[in-house]
C-alpha cells in the first residue's frame, strides 16, 4: 500500500513511487490474486502492507496461516478489531523490511508499498535460500516491467530470474483503489523454479560473473565476455549457445545464462573468474578494561638539613 510524502504545509505531494495510501477495494481482484497464488489449506501467506484486510481476509479463508504486516498505526488498529474471533491470522505491526521471514516454506500475496518496492523484492529474492515458494504482488507498473523485461540489464534482476519465474500478468487500473493512483498498477507472479539452471551454493560466484558481464549491457557478446573467457573459448560458447559475435549481452535469456555460467566453471581457470565480494562482518567493539584508580603512594618524607652556620671572621686589632 503506497505511503505518502507530505510538503513543508502538510499537503501531501503525489508521485508515482510515493503517492499516498492507495487500499484495495476490489474484492474480485483480491480473489483472482489468491487463485493466481495456487493458495492450499496447508500455505503460509504473507500479506505486506495488510492496510484494512482487503487481502488478509480473504487468504484467511484459503490458508493455513497468514501474516499481517502493517506499520501504519491506524491501520493495525482497525486489523487488530476485525480479526477478532479469527484464529489463523498474526499480526504485525512493523515495516516489512525489519520483519523476520519465516523458516519454512511460505508464499506472499500483497498490494506493497509503492515506494520500497525494490526493497521487497530483495528481501525476498535477493539470497534464494529463503522459503519463497510463490508470490503474487501488485505493484507500479513501471516497475514491474522493468523486472520482466525481456532485455536483463541489471544483474540483480538477473539473479532474481534464474530461481524464479516473473511474470507480468495483468494490468491494473486506478480505479481499483481508493483514492485512485494517477499511476497505473500492476500484478507480477513469482513461481519459483523447480529445477534452476544455478545450484543454490553457487549464488554469490554467478552474481560476480553477472556483475561483471553486464558492466555496459548493450556491449557486444565478444567484447563483454573478455577478461574471463580466452578468445578461443569466447568462439566455442558463441557457438554453443547460437549467439551472433556483436549480439548485444543484454539480450541473453536466462538458460543461456546458466549455459554461460557452468562454461566459465568447467573451461575457464579460476584465476580468471570474477571475485566475489567478500561479505562485511559487524565491527564488534573491544570491551574496554575498567579504569583501575591509581594508588596513592605516601610521599617520602627528607630529613631536614640545617643550613651550616657561617664563621666569622675574628676582628684584627689596630
Amino acid at each position: 500500500m503506497p505511503k505518502n510524502r507530505r510538503t513543508s504545509r502538510g499537503k501531501s505531494r503525489i508521485s508515482s513511487n510515493f503517492s499516498a495510501q492507495h487500499l484495495l477495494i476490489n474484492k474480485q481482484l483480491s480473489k483472482d490474486m489468491i487463485d493466481m497464488a495456487k493458495i492450499t489449506p496447508n500455505d503460509t501467506v504473507i500479506d505486506i502492507g495488510a492496510g484494512k484486510g482487503a487481502i488478509t481476509f480473504p487468504l484467511a479463508k484459503r490458508a493455513a496461516r497468514v501474516i499481517a504486516v502493517e506499520n501504519d498505526p491506524v491501520f493495525a488498529e482497525k486489523l487488530l478489531d476485525k480479526m477478532q474471533g479469527v484464529a489463523n491470522i498474526r499480526m504485525n505491526r512493523q515495516d516489512f523490511l525489519q520483519f523476520n521471514l519465516p523458516k519454512s516454506p511460505f508464499s506472499v500475496v500483497a498490494n506493497i508499498p509503492f515506494s520500497i518496492t525494490t526493497p521487497i523484492l530483495g528481501k525476498l529474492l535477493d539470497d534464494p535460500a529463503v522459503p519463497l515458494q510463490r508470490a503474487v504482488l501488485i505493484m507500479e507498473k513501471g516497475a514491474a516491467k522493468r523486472f520482466t523485461s525481456v532485455r536483463i540489464t541489471n544483474p540483480r534482476i538477473l539473479k532474481w530470474r534464474m530461481w524464479f519465474d516473473l511474470r507480468l500478468v495483468r494490468t491494473v487500473s486506478p480505479d481499483h483503489f481508493s483514492p485512485p493512483p494517477k499511476v497505473e498498477s500492476a500484478i507480477v507472479t513469482i513461481f519459483r523454479k523447480q529445477s534452476p539452471l544455478v545450484p543454490l551454493q553457487a549464488h554469490a560466484r554467478f552474481m560476480a560473473l553477472a556483475t561483471y558481464i553486464l558492466q555496459q549491457p548493450q556491449a557486444p557478446v565478444f567484447a563483454a565476455l573478455q577478461g574471463v573467457f580466452t578468445p578461443s573459448q569466447i568462439k566455442h560458447v558463441v557457438k554453443a549457445l547460437r549467439l551472433e559475435r556483436n549480439q548485444a549481452v543484454s539480450s541473453l535469456n536466462e538458460q543461456q545464462w546458466g549455459q554461460l555460467f557452468h562454461s566459465m566453471l568447467q573451461y575457464v581457470d579460476p584465476s580468471r573468474w570474477p571475485k566475489v565480494p567478500k561479505k562485511k562482518m559487524p565491527k564488534i567493539p573491544r570491551a574496554k578494561a575498567p579504569k583501575m584508580p591509581k594508588p596513592k603512594m605516601p610521599k617520602p618524607k627528607m630529613p631536614k638539613i640545617s643550613k651550616p652556620r657561617m664563621l666569622k671572621k675574628p676582628k684584627q686589632k689596630k
